[in-house]
């Protein structure tokens, strides 16, 4: 029977198989309602060998056929196959002949002065085919240079342009809309001021060519602004040379995708996660959200690990994979396992392998939600930990089937950035108390119960009338929050050596012990805490009654 439903993706290159209709396709296969394929073409499913090959061993495991309507083969014997792949071959030899040659027309065109295409910069037009000065446009162009100049930073600049109420250029696309006429952004700006075109050159292929347009600005200008450019140009690696594995995963809960960035303190880079400014969330005002960007990998390490080693929750996203029997009994005692190879990876083996295994990580003000690839999390707890984990992207599209777990974290009070600061330390078997610590865990416990004797107070309020910021005593109330353990190895001394009062009093503690447990680097408790013990050792105040033990 031929199914009514075609797969069409018209407009979509055959150079991947990043393709709407072929992942449709694929998870249609995987649901088992389809059992050949039929084509014009080969060509047309993928003009790329290797992903041809990935296609072919996902048809023979859902035992379906593939059929070409104008090529006639046989893929059942080996010499069907060989056929096959010698057209694939040739089809891929001519995607990238065609690439080529588009390459080489570019590189001609930019060493004869002209750009290939596209819509005109900003600050000129197209006419008869050539670049030609816009006279208004132009004047703030030099305005630009001339504020950047002036004031000497970015920021600056891009402050004067607002403040002179500077739009975009309206452009007439091909098919007769319009697009521009808003006020010029930050990304618009610094462009304008690193690009040659401005005073008469073509940037490619690693060097300038001389343009046959007009410039706008001198020599001089561009030569002045270029040193301050280099100037204001922050040294050594930026965020693409870490080993920050959540780039391009995190997204934040108002659908914002979070970029890495880096500031810089003496020389030293700190790296964050920020989300992307976005129009309409600058429109709406909304708040962007910022995170040290090592400490939100310490929770997200220490979440996938707490998951990996929690038998419960690993078998219950495998049966919703659709696995059962042995196999599930399997993979499920594999888990600890999994967990210990995860701790042995080196940094620079963990980008390729958490973009593989997670889809996506959500950050919300009191949540970190993780999002699984269930066909990658089997392949992780098959792997035998030889060389480095990494993905299959053309699998992807065979499954659909995802796991998220959610982490709860505290954030610091509303007024501040919301940021995730935890940091993992190493156990110590040091016996002495730390009297800083304990002295806090008091305080603590001491704005609990201020807490509780006067409900009717506001944040401000109550932050005020116990002598604190409201940032801080909110960051005091959630030290309550402990694992009962982690209190007790803080109160006889056993606490990681590197734990201190600084490293506690800024941290915004996880309500999942054990997440707590492995981004502080305490160990798992050997036998149940009874909250009874934590008493006598001078950890609450005088008056305050022992909560009721198990």
């Amino acid at each position: 029977m031929v199914l009514p439903k075609r797969y069409d993706d018209g407009g979509h290159s055959g150079s991947g198989i990043d393709r709407p209709a072929l992942a449709a396709l694929m998870h249609d296969i995987e649901a088992g309602e389809i059992d050949t394929v039929v084509v014009y073409k080969i060509d047309r499913l993928t003009r790329s060998l290797a992903d041809f090959v990935r296609l072919i061993e996902i048809f023979d495991r859902h035992g379906v056929g593939l059929v070409s309507v104008s090529q006639a083969f046989d893929t059942s014997d080996s010499m069907g196959r060989m056929i096959l792949n010698v057209l694939l071959t040739f089809s891929q030899f001519e995607r990238e002949l065609i690439a080529e040659r588009v390459r080489d027309s570019i590189r001609t065109r930019k060493r004869h002065g002209r750009i290939h295409g596209g819509l005109a910069p900003f600050g000129y037009e197209y006419r008869n085919g050539e670049l030609a000065v816009v006279e208004a446009e132009a004047a703030i162009v030099l305005f630009i240079y001339e504020a950047f100049l002036r004031q000497g930073t970015f920021t600056a600049a891009m402050s004067a342009v607002r403040e002179a109420g500077f739009c975009s250029s309206i452009k007439s696309m091909r098919n007769g809309s319009f697009r521009g006429g808003r006020p010029l952004s930050p990304g618009t700006v610094y462009n304008i001021l690193r690009n040659p075109i401005y005073v008469g050159e073509i940037r490619g292929h690693e060097r300038t060519w001389p343009g046959r347009h007009a410039p706008i600005i001198d020599r001089g200008t561009w030569d002045a602004a270029c040193v301050l450019v280099e100037k204001r140009r922050r040294k050594g690696p930026g965020p693409s040379g870490t080993n920050h594995f959540l780039a391009g995963l995190l997204w934040d809960d108002l659908g914002r995708h979070m970029l890495i960035d880096a500031n810089w303190l003496n020389g030293t880079p700190y790296h964050f996660y920020v989300s992307s400014n976005a129009q309409w969330s600058q429109a709406e005002y909304r708040r962007a959200y910022r995170t040290r960007a090592d400490r939100l990998d310490a929770v997200v390490l220490a979440s996938v690990h707490s998951f990996l080693a929690d038998r419960a929750e690993l078998r219950s996203a495998l049966v919703a994979h659709g696995l059962f029997g042995s196999e599930l009994q399997q993979l499920v005692q594999t888990g600890r396992r999994a967990s210990q190879r995860l701790s042995g990876l080196p940094g620079e083996q963990m980008p390729s392998l958490f973009s593989a295994l997670l889809e996506s990580v959500e950050v919300s003000p009191d949540a970190v939600t993780l999002h699984f690839r269930l066909i990658e999390l089997v392949r992780f707890l098959e792997w035998e930990g030889q060389g480095a984990f990494v993905g299959r992207p053309a699998d992807w599209p065979t499954s659909k089937a995802r796991h998220a777990i959610k982490v709860p974290v505290s954030v610091i009070a509303a007024e501040r950035w919301p940021v995730f600061t935890v940091l993992p330390c190493e156990p110590s078997r040091r016996r002495k108390p730390n009297k800083q610590l304990v002295l806090l865990l008091r305080n603590a416990r001491a704005a609990l119960q201020f807490m509780e004797r006067n409900r009717e107070l506001d944040l401000n309020g109550l932050a005020k009338g116990f002598g604190r910021s409201p940032g801080y005593f909110s960051r005091l109330v959630r030290l309550n929050y402990l694992a009962p353990d982690m209190l007790a190895a803080i109160a006889d001394g056993t606490q990681p050596e590197k734990l201190d009062r600084s490293t506690l009093a800024s941290a915004h503690i996880p309500l999942d012990w054990a997440v707590q447990r492995r981004m502080f680097g305490f160990p798992e408790p050997r036998r149940p805490v009874n909250p009874r013990n934590l008493y006598g050792r001078g950890m609450w105040p005088a008056g305050d009654q022992a909560p009721e033990g198990p």
